[in-house]
């Protein structure tokens, strides 16, 4: 049986948010950033594949990342097989402080 894969638009601000992320990591030593960013596009891949994570706010949807302190928040459309990142926040991340509207 094929899987249908799902299509994944990030948002510009999850991308900001990935980006901020591996430059931090990367600034504090060498290659970890890069860690960071192979990680994050693994997940990527999964959400690709099976989208079906926890559902934490009403519709939004949220996968923790195993090696670093992040959590990718996301949405899934059944109907249109897309999978839609709102954002990738850090687990110390003030929740008042978060870009997810």
């Amino acid at each position: 049986m094929a899987v249908d894969n799902f299509k994944l638009q990030i948002l510009s601000r999850a991308k900001l948010e990935v980006d901020e992320a591996a430059d931090y990591y990367e600034s504090k030593s060498k290659g970890v950033g890069k860690l960071f960013y192979l990680e994050f596009k693994s997940y990527r891949k999964t959400l690709e594949n099976i989208p079906f994570f926890e559902e934490k706010y009403n519709t939004v949807r949220t996968l923790p990342l195993k090696k670093f302190p992040y959590t990718i928040h996301f949405k899934v459309d059944e109907n249109k097989k897309t999978v839609f990142i709102l954002a990738v926040t850090s687990n110390y991340q003030d929740p008042n402080t978060t870009r997810i509207k």
